[in-house]
């Protein structure tokens, strides 16, 4: 009968999916118009992509990313202006500032879950993990990584992926055209494990 176990064993193993680490409580915030919710979660997901890095059936750590194409950029700025009932000349001006910003840079909104918080740290000068941008032949170290902090309501309202326990970063790349269905990825690598979470260009 022992044979039997590993069919199954392999089966969970290649289900990963099944082990993101969800914890029950209160909903993300969502705007009052039920479509516009709709449709902004629908551009979320478009632009987010999720790994894990396992030990068996064990997660060691979770990642998910999204790329602040102008597409999402903009659905993110017009939402804030939602949420803070912005008058429109302002949400001109936020939506401008925002495309400025994100000239020079391939931007990600990064996000961990980690079971030990000494694997959580991207941040650091002399961190364990190597993550680059993979576009084309070319593999792109980060401008900059900036650590936002533990989930709190303002990651929530954007990122609805958010839940307790998870750490939020900045992350900045340079800037690279790509094309329409061009494809790129973020690539994560350590002594503990790799993750490519793959993007597709609009």
């Amino acid at each position: 009968m022992r044979w039997l176990g590993w069919p199954l064993l392999l089966a969970l193993t290649a289900c990963p999916s099944a082990r993101i680490p969800r914890v029950p409580g209160d909903p993300p915030p969502a705007v009052l118009d039920a479509s516009d919710e709709r449709d902004y979660q629908k551009v979320l997901e478009r632009h987010t992509s999720s790994k894990g890095v396992y030990d068996n059936l064990d997660t060691k750590l979770f990642f998910q990313a999204t790329w602040l194409s102008p597409v999402f950029a903009e659905a993110r700025v017009r939402r804030e202006g939602q949420f803070k009932a912005w008058p429109p000349a302002e949400l001109t001006k936020k939506l401008g500032d925002e495309r400025t910003r994100l000239d020079d840079a391939t931007e990600f909104f990064f996000a961990v879950h980690a079971n030990d918080y000494r694997f959580d740290d991207f941040d650091k000068v002399n961190t364990m993990w190597r993550m680059v941008l993979v576009v084309g032949n070319e593999e792109l170290p980060p401008v900059s990584v900036e650590r936002l902090g533990r989930t709190n309501t303002e990651m929530r309202s954007y990122f609805s992926y958010m839940e307790s326990f998870w750490v939020g970063y900045r992350v900045r790349f340079p800037a690279r055209p790509l094309a329409p269905g061009q494809t790129f990825r973020l690539k994560l690598a350590s002594a503990l494990g790799q993750a490519e979470l793959p993007f597709t260009a609009e």
